[in-house]
């Protein structure tokens, strides 16, 4: 059996046919990522089923393996994100080399459902890269604040930045140890450029707040959207002064936003947190906060120039799922009742 690789244009996606002696039987591809993960790839591959079990595909997934970290020299890693159900796809994966790094909950919609994806990994050698950040502009949405007691006498409240808190918010967006773990490279040497970027990338910003304590900011906490078919997360973040560590505070913070933000944001499934693996205080706020743990994503993110290995975690919609679990107890009851001439009353 001898396999061969064709090529055929495509202007930003590495596409090739999988050839058996010559016919094409399937297509195998590299998407790249865009902005600050472009040092990531996601590899795709297609088969006719008639196909299946021959060793194929993985050899087809080998070849491209053993090849794309020359031709794309800024890729660092080289990601297959598979359903959960393709179990066959999962295996091609594993043989060609892949690492198998976790299961996603509810992170993709297929064919208009939400669907949980196993994530498998490949690395190049590469330890570092530089990969200028992007920063989106979207709306800002007003809410109103809220505010959750910590001790008696402390309150934590979440609101709105503006201009007037560049002096506390210096004080924790320059704090070694809290940028030690922040993936932006960005440092202010004046508080003209620290209001530009409050201007420019903090006020316009979806999602958002100020963590307050006793109404004075000490910290932030943000919450990124994603679109198309990933507009189902959504990713939270949050940075506090680190001499308020240790304090229970950003715990609080998380669970305040979680309880809240899938009402604000109705469309969203999965709340998502990525923590560096050597992050181990913001990996127990997000397990203190109730999010589950679902796996280890290696070379995922970039931190100062450098992708690193993080732990992902997740928080889901509870209300998404009471609803739906309410629906079908209603139709099993529906049923029940029909079947057996009864009459439904609804309290």
């Amino acid at each position: 059996m001898h396999l061969v690789i064709l090529l055929y244009t495509e202007i930003y996606i590495e596409n090739r046919a999988i050839c058996l002696n010559g016919k094409p039987i399937g297509y195998i591809c590299v998407s790249p990522h865009v902005g600050s993960d472009r040092f990531k790839g996601e590899i795709g591959y297609a088969l006719s089923s008639k196909y299946w079990g021959k060793g194929i595909a993985t050899k087809a997934v080998k070849m491209v393996a053993a090849t794309i970290f020359i031709e794309w020299p800024h890729l660092v890693r080289l990601e297959g994100v598979v359903n959960i159900d393709n179990i066959r796809s999962q295996r091609v994966l594993e043989k060609a080399g892949f690492t198998r790094e976790g299961v996603l909950r509810k992170y993709y919609i297929f064919k208009r459902k939400l669907s949980d994806l196993c994530f498998l990994a490949m690395e190049s050698d590469s330890s570092s890269i530089d990969i200028s950040r992007l920063n989106e502009e979207l709306p800002v949405k007003i809410e109103e604040m809220l505010k959750l007691s910590n001790k008696e006498d402390d309150i934590i409240s979440l609101r709105l930045l503006d201009l007037t808190d560049i002096d506390d918010f210096m004080e924790w967006f320059t704090d070694d140890n809290v940028n030690k773990f922040c993936s932006r490279d960005t440092t202010f040497i004046s508080k003209e450029d620290t209001m530009q970027y409050i201007a420019d990338v903090v006020i316009p910003h979806p999602w958002y707040r100020a963590i307050c304590l006793n109404d004075k900011p000490i910290g932030s906490i943000s919450v990124s959207s994603f679109h198309g078919s990933d507009r189902c997360r959504g990713e939270i973040g949050y940075e506090i002064s680190s001499k308020y560590w240790g304090k229970g505070i950003a715990t609080k913070a998380v669970k305040m936003v979680a309880s809240t933000i899938f009402v604000d944001w109705p469309h969203l499934a999965r709340l998502e947190g990525i923590v560096a693996v050597d992050n181990i205080g913001s990996q127990r706020v997000l397990e203190k906060a109730g999010f589950i743990k679902e796996g280890v994503l290696r070379k995922y993110y970039l931190v100062k120039g450098i992708p690193i290995d993080i732990v992902m975690f997740n928080g889901l919609n509870s209300l998404l799922f009471e609803t739906k679990a309410r629906r079908k107890r209603k139709k099993m009851k529906e049923k029940v009742c029909n079947t057996f001439g009864l009459k439904i009353y609804d309290r």
